[in-house]
């Protein structure tokens, strides 16, 4: 019965330290490093305005501030313009960031927020404008999976 108990106390012993080894090689949930590459989707601006269309967002480390990111977007009547992504955070699995467009005079910033679930973000934003907010919109992205590249 000692040697069971042993042989027990020794498996468990096992199973701990190889969840700690998992943990320690695996990225926290909260780890902005799943957020880096590129993402697809669509955004629906207030009453159809910007940033309406279809969305590339490209997140990529910066040493000074952690991440940060860039976005096209791709409006009806074949329309881009593209802006900036700061202040991104991902907490307790949700993700939030501010988009900065320049377009006209005045820019436009999107307040972006929204639950990351596998490969997809889908949330709300707020649009602002010389200070004042302007609407709320929707967004949904998914990240891109890598291609196998063929060359030899």
């Amino acid at each position: 019965m000692k040697s069971f108990i042993s042989c027990l106390a020794a498996a468990c012993l096992l199973i701990i330290l190889a969840g700690f080894v998992l943990t320690a090689n695996s990225a926290p949930a909260d780890s902005t490093k799943v957020l880096l590459g590129p993402w697809n989707g669509r955004a629906t601006g207030p009453q159809g305005g910007p940033p309406t269309g279809d969305i590339t967002v490209t997140f990529e480390k910066d040493p000074a501030v952690g991440i940060k990111g860039k976005i096209i977007v791709k409006a009806q009547g074949g329309v881009q313009y593209s802006g900036q992504i700061s202040n991104v955070t991902l907490k307790n699995r949700i993700f939030s960031a501010t988009a900065v467009f320049n377009l006209g005079e005045n820019p436009l910033e999107a307040n972006v927020a929204g639950p990351l679930k596998g490969k997809t973000i889908e949330g709300k934003f707020s649009v602002v404008s010389k200070g004042q907010k302007i609407g709320e919109g929707t967004f949904s992205i998914t990240k891109e999976t890598p291609t196998k590249s063929t060359k030899k």
